[in-house]
């Protein structure tokens, strides 16, 4: 768990979202190669696994929006890596905008581009905040790429952002869900 205010500063975080938040609202979304990273692979197709691989299989996003959403998750990268930490909790920071992106996916059969993108960015700022708070939750070790958010936060239902809560922060920016 990351302690919070007075060991981060998220103010420059904070301002990137708002900023990538804008961005995504004005259609001016990015492309990028299909992220690798993190234990998070974002592709247009699902990976295939080799069965008998000592290294278990990353966190697989697939979309048709792959470009767009390995555009967002470098700009968060590039937002994020400078935070106290980064490279103890970044598996479970892009794992969990990983998982927040299938949900949307998985929730909502007719998206867009800029509909997945607010809602992972949405995810972002959920997280940001609990840095801020110090109550960022991170397993000091994992098995198989599992993160805080596969094992307690399914169960507990634990601050997962519920549909409607993701399509008011969508409709705050202007943009019908």
């Amino acid at each position: 768990m990351l302690r919070g205010g007075n060991q981060i500063s998220i103010d420059k975080q904070f301002v990137a979202l708002q900023n990538l938040s804008g961005q995504i609202a004005s259609d001016s979304i990015g492309k990028a190669k299909g992220w690798q990273g993190a234990d998070v692979v974002i592709s247009k197709e699902p990976l295939s696994v080799e069965p008998k691989s000592f290294y278990p299989a990353p966190r697989n996003v697939v979309t048709s929006y792959s470009a767009e959403l390995s555009w967002l998750f470098e700009s968060l990268r590039d937002a994020f890596t400078d935070l106290e930490g980064y490279g103890f909790w970044k598996e479970e920071f892009f794992g969990r905008l990983g998982n927040s992106a299938s949900r949307y996916l998985t929730r909502n059969s007719r998206t867009s581009a800029k509909t997945l993108l607010l809602a992972v960015v949405h995810e972002a700022f959920c997280i940001l905040e609990e840095m801020e708070a110090g109550e960022f939750q991170v397993l000091p070790v994992t098995m198989n790429n599992a993160i805080y958010d596969d094992i307690f936060r399914e169960i507990e239902s634990e601050g997962l952002a519920d549909s409607a809560e993701v399509d008011e922060f969508i409709r705050s920016l202007g943009i019908t869900p």
